[in-house]
């Protein structure tokens, strides 16, 4: 018995998925970048996402004022190109305690979609009556 066989039994249309998946040590061993990555391929649109996630950790003397995260988010639509993007940001910093000291890890966050409309996506008619 086929895994995949099992697992699209019962439907009709299976978009094809293809799915990355990267963790990497920086800074000698201070910090970590995780990279997540999804193409699908649907009956409508090609579908790109990027997920990155990076820690860096540094010793801390004291701790500072926990300030608010910073959040960045962008979106565009081009219709002649038929494309939309996506992308969302968040940095920030939090404490830890590892082996008796008092370490700073700072954080990026990032998503990113990207699809690409393989049609051209129309608003629907619009009726007006007039009273």
């Amino acid at each position: 018995m086929d895994f995949n066989d099992t697992v699209l039994e019962g439907i009709k249309e299976s978009p094809m998925r293809n799915v990355f998946h990267k963790t990497t040590g920086i800074l000698q061993g201070r910090g970590k970048v995780i990279t997540l990555r999804e193409h699908a391929e649907e009956k409508d649109c090609t579908t790109d996402v990027r997920k990155n996630f990076v820690y860096v950790a540094t010793e801390a003397q004291s701790e500072e004022k926990q300030s608010i995260p910073q959040v960045h988010i962008k979106k565009s639509f081009d219709s002649v190109r038929r494309t939309e993007r996506f992308s969302f940001r968040v940095k920030g910093f939090f404490y830890v305690n590892h082996s008796r000291r008092l370490m700073k890890v700072n954080y990026s966050h990032t998503l990113r979609i990207n699809l690409h409309w393989k049609m051209k996506v129309t608003s629907p008619k619009k009726t007006v009556t007039m009273a």
